[in-house]
């Protein structure tokens, strides 16, 4: 992605996704690292969608939910 208006575009779309997913599972009552997980594969979904290396965004992803966001420190 070399235009920066559609890169501002991705991020604009994905903030606004994972913020809907965080409003809609407090509504429906479901465990917070659901809503992470889920915050994170919309991104990796969107992140495909605008022609983000895919290779690149499964690392990310899996990285993020092993080290970053472990479902341990998501317990509390």
């Amino acid at each position: 992605m070399s235009d920066n208006n559609t890169t501002d575009t991705a991020i604009e779309w994905s903030e606004e996704l994972v913020d809907a997913i965080m409003v809609q599972a407090e509504e429906d009552g479901l465990e917070p690292e659901l809503a992470v997980y889920a915050s994170l594969a919309a991104s990796v979904v969107l992140g495909r969608s605008v022609g983000m290396d895919d290779k690149a965004l499964r690392k990310q992803f899996e990285q993020m939910i092993t080290e970053e966001f472990p479902e341990a420190m998501l317990k509390g």
